[in-house]
């Protein structure tokens, strides 16, 4: 992935240390999830950054909210302004608009799809 954000950042974000599958490896190589408590609400947040891959889950009281599981994310960013912070993994020009997981204030998940081009015929 590129941009990844640094180690520094992920931690901030998430307010924990992730838990690494291979203890030595970069972060950049390695998989890394991080497990986030807010409240009543959960977010564990799996990373492959050599794989393009990022799973999120969010539960509240232990059910299920939202289920994402990304492939070909090609970069992820902490953005901070205004009192957010969000995580922004973009996708390599294959229609898919970012997706958009904030933590601070409150958790909020956003993602889609561009408007491309239509295949139907228009009237007029």
């Amino acid at each position: 992935m590129n941009p990844f954000p640094a180690e520094h950042e992920l931690i901030e974000l998430f307010e924990v240390e992730p838990s690494v599958l291979d203890q030595g490896v970069p972060w950049a190589y390695n998989s890394l999830t991080f497990d986030t408590a807010r409240g009543e609400d959960r977010v564990v947040c799996e990373i492959q950054p050599g794989y393009g891959e990022v799973r999120v889950r969010w539960s509240r009281k232990g059910a299920d909210l939202v289920r994402l599981d990304l492939r070909r994310v090609a970069g992820l960013e902490v953005e901070r302004a205004g009192g957010r912070e969000v995580l922004v993994g973009t996708f390599d020009g294959n229609g898919l608009l970012p997706m958009r997981l904030q933590l601070r204030p409150v958790i909020h998940l956003s993602w889609g799809t561009t408007d491309g081009p239509s295949t139907r015929q228009r009237a007029g």
